[in-house]
């Protein structure tokens, strides 16, 4: 959309630039008439703007619209890039801040869970008393343990797979 607004800017300019031109020119011929007037060069008739031989004003008007529509479409090309060119940079600072920001939260709830099964085995040994049989509860309590170590290596396992997830979508971009 930048592109075509730009190049129907640049397409203005360059009417407006032709008519000016024009105008300029008008005014030089008019100095010229009346030099000529002042002069005594009285042939010089075919000075006047009205009487230009050909469509010099449309070949001007067509040249500086041309011109200025090819220097805003340039214009409207460089301005969209700049534009991606900063909607790409401020993605990749927000990417970068909310990966750091989920990093921290499964930091956060790897220690939750490490401090529960760190809680649960401190509790189990301050209420375990001395067994008379060794394999009384030491089965239950060795289960309870191990299925504590699965579900955090689970979780382990989660968030490496998260965070190797996230830092293949972040190499892509």
């Amino acid at each position: 959309m930048a592109v075509v607004k730009y190049t129907g800017i640049g397409a203005l300019a360059g009417g407006v630039l032709a008519v000016l031109l024009y105008a300029l020119g008008f005014g030089v011929e008019i100095l010229n008439c009346a030099c000529a007037i002042i002069t005594c060069d009285c042939n010089r008739e075919e000075a006047l703007p009205g009487l230009w031989h050909g469509n010099s004003f449309v070949n001007i008007f067509l040249f500086c619209l041309i011109g200025g529509a090819i220097i805003g479409l340039v214009y409207g090309i460089y301005k969209r890039k700049m534009e991606l060119d900063a909607e790409a940079a401020r993605k990749a600072a927000e990417n970068s801040e909310e990966a750091r920001r989920q990093r921290e939260l499964w930091a956060e709830e790897i220690r939750n869970e490490a401090n529960a099964i760190y809680k649960t085995c401190k509790t189990n040994q301050d209420a375990d008393k001395p067994l008379r049989s060794t394999t009384h509860k030491s089965s239950e309590l060795m289960k309870e343990i191990v299925e504590e170590l699965t579900r955090a290596s689970e979780l382990q396992g989660r968030v490496d797979a998260i965070a190797n997830e996230v830092s293949l979508r972040g190499e892509t971009k």
